[in-house]
């Protein structure tokens, strides 16, 4: 359903204001945690920033307590290592609109994004926004959530560093298709379980898949038909990113085009969630 103007995310408004529903995962970092943290407190010791102000229209516009101390003062790193990622991503915004030296700030936090590989930009108004979208992000985190066992812990590590490659350091079409690729094969051979199988292609995924998908939908009566056509979708893809996997070395494939590389991404990971989702043959 296309979104009404209204509905837009707004620049300068707080992340919490444009997108934050009730289910709504959100990735972040330990990491771009604590770097933020040291350049609040840097700037709040160097630039005569108020950071007692900042507190209170912390606590005003998003309702939350901030954290305090032992001496019952405000505990900046624990807010920024401790609270709630949607909170800290708000919180970015509250600070660009009081800080004395906005152009700075924005320099600064959006380096340890982009060094961080943080999934959000930070628009001239200090807005904070998802880099695909919000739809994009659920899709991702759904996935990351499906790979918890340990068995898909390789499908996870090259989920996670095709993601990488949306950020402004590292971005790139080709490796977000190579990466999510990487990251199906993986969860296909954890699932069929066959050492002698090494590369997923359309002539293994007829050999293991078709079972699997026959035996999960063996009680509906057009199971056949309804296998065949998941499995004509699956191996599409399979080719269509087939030029970007692992096998090819990645500077001799030209750059793929952004958009038609999340396009390919998202479908990848549907597969990935779905191939989560089955259990090895007996």
């Amino acid at each position: 359903m296309k979104k009404t103007e209204s509905s837009q995310p707004r620049e300068g408004a707080m992340f919490i204001r444009n997108y934050i529903r009730p289910e709504t995962p959100l990735r972040e970092s330990e990491r771009a945690r604590l770097r933020i943290a040291k350049l609040f407190l840097n700037t709040a010791s160097t630039s005569g920033f108020n950071a007692h102000d900042f507190s209170g229209v912390v606590e005003e516009e998003l309702g939350i307590n901030y954290p305090k101390g032992i001496s019952g003062h405000f505990s900046h790193e624990r807010f920024w290592t401790k609270a709630d990622i949607a909170d800290i991503l708000s919180a970015i915004t509250i600070w660009f609109h009081t800080t004395h030296k906005p152009g700075e700030f924005l320099k600064e936090v959006r380096r340890i994004f982009r060094e961080e590989h943080l999934g959000y930009r930070i628009d001239d108004k200090g807005g904070v926004h998802f880099l695909v979208d919000e739809e994009f992000e659920r899709t991702v985190a759904a996935a990351v959530a499906g790979l918890g066992a340990p068995r898909f812990a390789a499908a996870l590590h090259a989920l996670h560093e095709a993601m990488a490659h949306l950020g402004t350091t590292r971005q790139s079409g080709k490796g977000l298709i190579r990466g999510v690729f990487e990251a199906v094969e993986s969860a296909f051979l954890a699932v069929i379980g066959d050492p002698k199988v090494n590369r997923l292609n359309g002539e293994v995924l007829d050999k293991h898949l078709k079972p699997l998908l026959l035996a999960r939908y063996s009680g509906h009566g057009d199971a056949e038909d309804l296998a065949d056509r998941f499995m004509d979708h699956f191996k599409a893809w399979v080719k269509s990113a087939h030029p970007f996997r692992h096998g090819t070395p990645l500077e001799q494939i030209h750059e793929a085009p952004l958009d038609l590389a999340i396009m390919s991404a998202t479908q990848g990971i549907g597969y990935l969630r779905f191939l989560a989702s089955l259990s090895a043959p007996a």
